[in-house]
């Protein structure tokens, strides 16, 4: 009997490991992938536009990396009990600096798709991103309505 329920449980987390490497082995579906026949793009503007992602993205983990780390040094300055004012505003500075260059790098993803696709394309570009943005926020507003966020701390700070 021991045999047997050994056997039956080894052959199940056999078939479940199976099914898991079977699901996670599929390449996964990207937004870009979703958008290229609805845009025309060509196989030249889908790589182009790509490579502008992951440069995107590997730049954008640092930079909120800064930013969240900033954010979480000035918490800590303020929850002391004798807060040092020149240290504050020095890390106020760097939130600061941290925003702006999330807010260029940004800026600069959005000019270089805008030099890889056509005026419409592009056009047509932000028209499908602005669509999928308001349906993402419509189906988490629920969820931030019983759930603040973590920043800013209770009460009227500035959001540190």
């Amino acid at each position: 009997m021991k045999k047997r329920s050994f056997l039956l449980v080894t052959v199940l987390m056999g078939a479940l490991v199976l099914t898991f490497s079977l699901v996670y082995a599929q390449p996964p579906c990207l937004p870009l992938q979703d958008m290229a026949d609805e845009l025309g793009l060509t196989d030249e503007q889908i790589g182009s536009m790509r490579d502008v992602q992951y440069n995107f993205q590997k730049t954008q983990i640092g930079l909120k990396a800064d930013l969240k780390t900033s954010r979480l040094e000035l918490r800590h300055l303020m929850m002391q009990e004798n807060p040092n004012r020149k240290e504050i505003a020095k890390l106020v500075d760097r939130v600061a600096e941290a925003h702006k260059k999330l807010l260029k790098h940004n800026v600069d993803r959005k000019l270089a798709m805008k030099g890889i696709l056509t005026q419409e394309q592009f056009e047509k570009f932000m028209k499908v991103r602005g669509e999928r943005g308001k349906k993402r926020m419509g189906m988490g507003q629920k969820f931030r309505q019983h759930h603040p966020p973590e920043f800013p701390p209770h009460g009227n700070g500035p959001g540190f």
